[in-house]
């Protein structure tokens, strides 16, 4: 069975995408993980360690002997769980040394030596590239089983597979690891997408091993029984365990931990807290435990149900595929990949950082100029690292081709964890052997790495080019075991090569001398082991003459005894040459020593005294040379730094006598030839100044004396000297550490000056400031009370044409409704009788429109309206709207179109007719064509328009006409009858809505009028009500009309009496009580809300129900349009009417409520 290319390439790219994204979010993420989360994450990045080796090989190399796997999984474990400590320290070295490579670690250890990190990267790049070219391998190995090619396959699609997967991993580690300059810094992308893989592996091999002891099989136990009984492992059940591959494999598997270069980078340069090893010491363990879990029982199975010419190291692969299990098979090649990739992204990182810094970058800076901007520098050197791991992949990829297709797995394995682990001795003399040097490392290194090429690589590379190791010296005289033990030629050549590596390393160590700066560096790398171990020799039986002695050789004899004498009755004691001296007295010996030798230089010559060690000549030399050198800089450096500060300077040693100045001090007190000079006695300068009148008035001993003890009791002090020439000098003295007096001088008369003006110009600033204030307080209250005026004009503006609004009101509705009876009354009136009426229903419809603005223009001003948003459909809004114009629209002989639509929108449905209200009214007035009124549906909104074939609206005044009272002067016609505050009006109220109001217009062609709604979520529409029509008799409707104005009831007689209505009208209740007793039985009650008396429409009819005994229905009809009255009418359970009464709304209202 097998796999297409296209289905794995596909599986295998989508992984890396996933990959990709999780590196991308750690990187992006602008928290760092919580503790717990870090160091979990950090933990399963360790697994990094299992690579196709462990995944693939293990199985192979069980297959082959039962226990034979086990080495690879145990080293790591008794390491971590025996001496974690091991890994502690190299952390804790690395944070402080700033370690970047385990190359970087091993020169920082051995005196910093740039030729030994050449050394150590080139080892690496060398180990590291068979181990890659496992990788390669492994993948390789993966898609050749799932293709159906075989394990073992050669030829050029085999080769293009490796190239492919070669580059694919180049460009996937440039996009990992070369994203920023900084070496250091932590990769927390890359790390969380290694943690993700670890997971990811462990989980395909964990599917695996249960698909083939529980799937295959029934558990442990029958996979073993029948493996017992199989004829085809009869001859393996009796290979014995070889115990000296295995103990000596488990070393170099335990070494491998601390040496591999991608093991170094994830344990130590991304550790960014060092309490996380103690998750790791015990999580990577368990890892491991469950990643060897099931590989005997996989081995086992391979053998007994695959053929014999299956490849062990495919069996991962191969039983889930000759099972019939593609996507299990899948699965495991993914497990596969991942262990790959992840081994390569960090080697290459690991490698490009070793080969870019330690090897190219020092060459390139010889020979190009570094001074250059940051950008370039940084583009330079990630380009120098992108090419470097292109360069170690290819490579990785010839290596690939150099091992051949013979050559297991496991092999190529074990080859690359003895090349990485002849680092181990010079990692373990840098942790705790302080006498291992440079030289031995060398020498080590040099001899464990040919041997290790010449046993373990060349017979390999031989054996794939078909050449006979007979042609090598003593090679085929190894491999043929002369020493006659059971041990394979590989582990005899991992054992020579150490054994050659650590005898020469400590032999030339012992043999040769230590640098002064390797000493030093030892003791930062085993400085803690020597304190809490001490040697036979302890620190403290030197003696403070011992030390006294040694200062003496360096700083002169009186020197260093006054120094010592001063510290030890700063301590509280009396000085003894003879007592034993501690860390204080060892502290201050090298705080003497080191202003002469320097830090390191000093640090070295106090160790070697205290240990009793006679230095080499070479090192006194060299010591005396740098002391020289340093101090010779320092003079010079301060020397520059004094003459470049714009204060004057005098320095006087411990014996008070001049020691330094500057040309400044020479300046300021314009001192005569000769007086100053080095050795010069301070009093005698002193002495001069005060003589010429610079200390001020008084005696010039008095001064001289003064001055002189506060220098000896090294108090600091500060003073002003006047001049006679005026200049102001002001003066600073500070007592140095070591005994003497630094003084600085500074000419300070510009700023007394300033100070004096500003002080003149601060008073009459104050006076200025204090009338300025009093007039802005005059001005503020003025601003108040104005203010105050304004407010409550406006508010007395709006109670104004809120009341008046109200009281024409009254009139108008009863003017309505006389108009609306006589347009009934078509029978006896004439044609100009008909015609005035309908003029005067006009006229009266446009006074209706101009109170309406005032009163809504007044309560936008206030903010009194509250939109009440409830879901409902836009044909209801748009039926009201075209029953409303329509009959306008004949009377003007326009075409007016209504397009609805049944879709709800959330909207206040009151409002939103008021802004249609006045987009159509503007449309009526202006337009010379067809009206439409219509809706477009615009993602989660409806856009409700209205267009018209109006004059149009210039682009500059398409502003202006939102303005109050604002009407265009070129639309003369109809608009005559407007104020101006219709659009004003709309564009307020879908503020209040929250709306989008939109205007577009073609001069000359027209305009269109948009508002946008929101639709609502839910479009389910309630249970119609069938409603009457309209024009439907009324014909015996029985209705009670209540209102205190005699005309408007006069007009509702004559108006419901013309529709069929039988009508009773009463001004009050007395009135309504008598005609309840003469039987009147009214089916609905219209009844104004503000009656006489202070009595208002709900509370009669809250009476009248109660008087009838049923909840007679009623309609309150009033001009006040206030929210919280009209709140009040539909709690009572009556219907609101605004006055003037529109005669069409009326009727509708009454068809809804008398039963006909």
């Amino acid at each position: 069975m097998s796999l297409s290319s296209g289905l794995i390439a596909a599986v295998a790219l989508a992984y890396m995408a996933i990959m990709f994204a999780i590196a991308f979010y750690g990187d992006r993420r602008s928290k760092p993980l919580p503790p717990r989360v870090r160091a979990w994450v950090y933990s399963l990045s360790l697994a990094v360690y299992c690579t196709s080796w462990t995944f693939f090989g293990a199985v192979g190399q069980a297959a082959e002997q039962l226990w034979a796997f086990l080495p690879i999984y145990l080293g790591p474990v008794l390491l971590l769980v025996c001496a974690p400590w091991v890994l502690q320290k190299m952390v804790m070295i690395s944070k402080q040394e700033n370690i970047t490579s385990i190359a970087d670690f091993i020169a920082a250890r051995y005196g910093k030596s740039q030729s030994l990190a050449i050394v150590v990267a080139l080892i690496c790049l060398v180990g590291v590239l068979p181990y890659i070219a496992l990788q390669l391998k492994g993948i390789v190995l993966g898609v050749n089983l799932l293709i159906g090619a075989g394990a073992d396959a050669t030829g050029s699609r085999v080769e293009d597979t490796a190239l492919i997967v070669t580059l694919v991993l180049a460009l996937f580690t440039i996009l990992f690891g070369t994203r920023n300059l900084d070496a250091t810094e932590h990769h927390r992308g890359m790390v969380l997408a290694i943690a993700f893989e670890s997971l990811v592996k462990l989980f395909a091999f964990l599917a695996v091993g249960a698909f083939v002891t529980y799937g295959l099989y029934d558990g442990f136990d029958d996979l073993f029984n029948q493996a017992m009984l199989a004829p085809r492992l009869e001859q393996y059940w009796k290979e014995t365990i070889n115990w000296p591959s295995m103990v000596v494999q488990t070393g170099v598997a335990m070494m491998a931990i601390i040496c591999l270069p991608r093991q170094f980078h994830v344990t130590v340069v991304e550790n960014i807290e060092p309490q996380d090893l103690q998750l790791a010491k015990w999580v990577f363990p368990a890892y491991l435990i469950l990643a060897g879990l099931f590989v005997v029982p996989i081995a086992l199975a391979g053998q007994m149900l695959l053929p014999s010419s299956v490849l062990p190291d495919s069996f991962v692969i191969s039983l889930p595929l000759a099972q019939a299990h593609p996507a299990l098979a899948l699965l495991a090649f993914i497990g596969g990949a991942s262990a790959a990739t992840g081994m390569v992204i960090v080697a290459s990182v690991a490698l490009s950082t070793m080969v870019s810094n330690d090897m190219l970058l020092p060459w390139l800076l010889r020979h190009k100029n570094a001074e250059r901007p940051f950008e370039v520098f940084r583009h330079w050197m990630l380009s120098v690292r992108r090419v470097s791991i292109v360069v170690i992949l290819l490579l990785a990829y010839v290596s690939y081709r150099l091992l051949g297709s013979t050559a297991s797995l496991a092999t190529i394995g074990q080859i690359a964890f003895a090349a990485v682990t002849q680092l181990a001795p010079a990692m373990l003399g840098a942790l705790y052997w302080k006498q291992a040097n440079r030289r031995g490392v060398f020498a080590g290194l040099a001899t464990g790495t040919f041997i290790w090429f010449y046993t373990l690589v060349l017979p390999i590379i031989a054996h794939s080019f078909g050449w006979h190791l007979s042609h090598f010296p003593g090679l085929a005289w190894l491999h043929s075991n002369p020493l006659g033990l059971s041990i394979t030629p590989l582990t005899q050549g991992v054992v020579l090569s150490l054994a050659g590596n650590f005898t020469l390393f400590a032999w030339v160590s012992v043999l040769s001398r230590t640098r002064v700066s390797e000493h030093w560096q030892a003791g930062r790398f085993i400085g803690q082991e020597l304190s809490s171990h001490p040697s036979g020799r302890s620190m403290l039986s030197v003696q403070v003459n011992d030390l006294l002695a040694l200062a003496a050789r360096f700083v002169g004899e009186e020197r260093a005894h006054q120094s010592f004498i001063r510290f030890a009755y700063r301590q509280g004691k009396g000085f003894n040459p003879n007592q034993n001296a501690n860390g204080e007295w060892i502290a201050h010996t090298e705080r003497l020593l080191a202003g002469v030798l320097g830090a390191s230089s000093t640090r070295a010559v106090v160790k070697a005294a205290i240990e009793g060690r006679e230095m080499q000549l070479e090192d006194v030399v060299r010591i005396a040379d740098e002391a020289s050198e340093v101090l010779q800089f320092n003079r010079a450096l301060l020397q520059g730094a004094i003459e470049n500060i714009t204060q004057g300077i005098s320095v006087v040693d411990q014996s008070l006598k001049l020691v330094a100045w500057n040309r400044r001090y020479l300046e300021l007190f314009n001192y005569p030839d000769g007086l100053i000079s080095v050795g010069r006695p301070i009093a005698d300068i002193i002495r001069h100044n005060a003589e010429r009148g610079l200390c001020g008035p008084g005696e010039a001993e008095v001064h001289v004396a003064r001055r002189l003890h506060w220098m000896r009791q090294g108090r600091a002090h500060t003073s002003e000297r006047l001049f006679p020439n005026g200049r102001v000098i002001e003066l600073i003295g500070n007592p140095m550490p070591g005994g003497g007096f630094v003084m600085s001088f500074t000419d300070i008369t510009a700023f007394r000056e300033a100070e004096q003006a500003l002080t003149e110009a601060n008073e009459g600033l104050e006076q200025r400031v204090a009338e300025r204030t009093f007039e802005l307080s005059q001005l503020n209250q003025a601003l108040t009370e104005a203010k105050g005026v304004a407010e409550t004009a406006s508010q007395s503006k709006t109670r104004f044409l809120a009341a008046v609004s109200h009281d024409l009101m009254q009139p108008m509705n009863a003017a309505r409704l006389f108009s609306a009876a006589l347009s009934h009354q078509e029978e006896g009136l004439s044609a100009e009788a008909q015609k005035l009426v309908q003029h005067l229903d006009s006229s009266l419809r446009s006074a209706e429109d101009l109170i309406s603005d005032l009163l809504d223009i007044s309560r936008l001003e206030n903010g009194k309206i509250t939109p009440d948003i409830k879901p409902f459909a836009i044909n209801d809004l748009f039926e009201t709207l075209g029953n409303e114009f329509t009959a306008q629209a004949q009377e003007q002989g326009l075409n007016f179109r209504v397009r609805g639509s049944r879709v709800r929108v959330n909207s206040d449905i009151k409002l939103l007719r008021r802004i249609l209200q006045n987009f159509l009214t503007n449309a009526f007035r202006y337009a010379k064509g067809p009206v439409l009124l219509g809706v477009r549906r615009r993602g989660g909104e409806l856009c409700l328009e209205v267009w018209d074939r109006g004059p149009g609206i210039p682009e500059d005044k398409l502003q202006v006409i939102f303005e109050e009272f604002k009407r265009l002067d070129s639309h003369q016609t109809r608009a005559e009858k407007g104020l101006g505050l219709g659009l004003a009006i709309a564009d307020g109220l879908c503020q209040v809505l929250g709306h989008t109001l939109q205007v577009r217009s073609w001069p000359g062609f027209g305009s269109v009028f948009s508002v946008s709604v929101p639709m609502a979520k839910s479009q389910a529409a309630p249970q119609p009500v069938a409603a009457e029509q309209n024009g439907q008799p009324l014909a015996g409707a029985q209705v009670l009309c209540v209102d205190n104005e005699d005309s408007i009831l006069i007009g509702m007689q004559s108006l419901l009496t013309r529709w069929g209505c039988r009508v009773w009208t009463a001004r009050n209740r007395e009135e309504c009580a008598a005609l309840l007793n003469e039987g009147v039985r009214p089916q609905l009650v219209l009844v104004d809300y503000h009656l006489d008396d202070g009595e208002v429409g709900t509370e009669l009819m809250g009476w009248l129900r109660t008087q009838l005994g049923e909840p007679v229905p009623g309609v309150v009809i009033s001009a006040d349009g206030r929210p919280e009255m009209i709140a009040q009418v539909h709690a009572a359970g009556l219907e609101y009417l605004p006055k003037p009464v529109k005669p069409a709304v009326l009727r509708a209202l009454l068809s809804r409520h008398v039963p006909l």
